[in-house]
């Protein structure tokens, strides 16, 4: 039979002290790979607060075929209202390197576009043939246009240049009507 020996307070309690001691003593010596899990001094580190602006909108553009030749245009589009948008463009000739202006009043009641190159020929739609223009999420496109030059609006006659199309995407709008 195992005796009951009772054992004295004081050398239990100075053994649970001398094992906790040497636990901190060892964790604090511990160190990773990357460097002692404590450090010998404590850093204090710098809060950098950013703040960053929303991002722009890409600026609005346009492209406008005729014939065989492609017109790129930076545009800014100028909202009147009631679905009714004009955009003026400018751009270059991509055969000649002069420039181009575009000139697109989208409109319920009467739709237009016109291309004014650097020597003042008028590019416009034939008026024997309608100009359907479609509106949907700031795009505003056309497709199979009978593009003419040099036209007579008294008697319809013009030279005919090609069938085009045009497509203009308004990222943003100006809220004053165009000047001019």
């Amino acid at each position: 039979m195992p005796s009951r020996r009772r054992r004295a307070p004081g050398r239990l309690l100075g053994a649970l002290l001398a094992v906790a001691g040497a636990a901190a003593v060892a964790s604090a010596c511990a160190d990773t790979a990357d460097g002692p899990l404590v450090s010998e001094e404590a850093v204090s580190e710098e809060v950098v607060t950013t703040t960053t602006a929303p991002p722009e909108p890409p600026r609005s553009e346009g492209t406008a075929k005729v014939g065989d030749i492609q017109y790129e245009f930076a545009v800014t589009c100028h909202d009147r209202g009631a679905g009714d948008v004009v955009v003026l463009g400018a751009g270059d000739d991509p055969v000649s390197g002069n420039p181009v202006e575009l000139y697109l009043e989208a409109s319920f009641v009467d739709p237009y576009i016109g291309l004014r190159l650097a020597d003042g020929t008028l590019i416009e739609p034939s008026l024997e043939s309608p100009l359907d223009l479609y509106l949907q999420d700031d795009v505003i496109r056309a497709s199979a246009i009978r593009f003419v030059r040099d036209l007579n609006l008294e008697t319809g006659e013009a030279t005919e240049v090609g069938f085009g199309e045009f497509e203009i995407h308004c990222y943003s709008y100006e809220r004053e009507p165009p000047s001019g």
